[in-house]
């Protein structure tokens, strides 16, 4: 009778400590951990096939995609195009995230790019080379850091190779 006690204790305090210890410290639970706190903040999670995305979505089309985020647009000249949409997300195809910004030229989509979470740079880099290959490695002489660079057939996706923790780690897609 004594050990069933024991024994009932011990089963008491694995279900209770192994899943914490799990979203604590284990890398897959910290991300988990953090997508849902995003997501419960407001965040939404949002999927994006890279491959496919090309320009000839328009920002009706965007919004019609992805019409459960809150996007802020301004029609504002810059370097990748005439307007731009931006949302605050929880997370891209489950890696959480901070914001994506949606570039437009003549109203069609140019270019994205995409803030995330310093700490799911190589996770990212992972996704890419999951979802388009083997990536090219581009020097950048200007910015002196490496380039991990995939072409699709409409677009080319861009995360550097390494960054450092005060950097924003971005990805950035452009429209051929």
């Amino acid at each position: 009778m004594k050990n069933f006690g024991f024994h009932k204790r011990l089963f008491l305090v694995v279900i209770v400590v192994l899943p914490m210890w799990w979203l604590l410290f284990t890398d897959d639970g910290r991300s988990r951990s953090d997508t849902v706190i995003l997501w419960l903040a407001g965040g939404e999670t949002i999927g994006i096939n890279f491959k496919e995305l090309n320009n000839s979505y328009s920002i009706e089309d965007w919004q019609k995609v992805y019409p459960d985020m809150d996007w802020q647009c301004e029609n504002k000249n810059n370097g990748f195009g005439d307007q731009y949409c931006y949302s605050e997300i929880a997370s891209y195809n489950g890696i959480p995230a901070n914001y994506v910004t949606v570039f437009f030229r003549q109203r069609q989509v140019s270019a994205l790019k995409l803030v995330y979470r310093n700490q799911y740079h190589q996770r990212m880099g992972e996704d890419l080379h999951q979802q388009l290959g083997t990536p090219l490695l581009r020097q950048d002489q200007q910015e002196q850091h490496d380039m991990l660079q995939w072409n699709t057939d409409h677009g080319v996706v861009m995360i550097k190779q390494q960054i450092q923790p005060e950097e924003q780690a971005s990805l950035i897609w452009l429209a051929q």
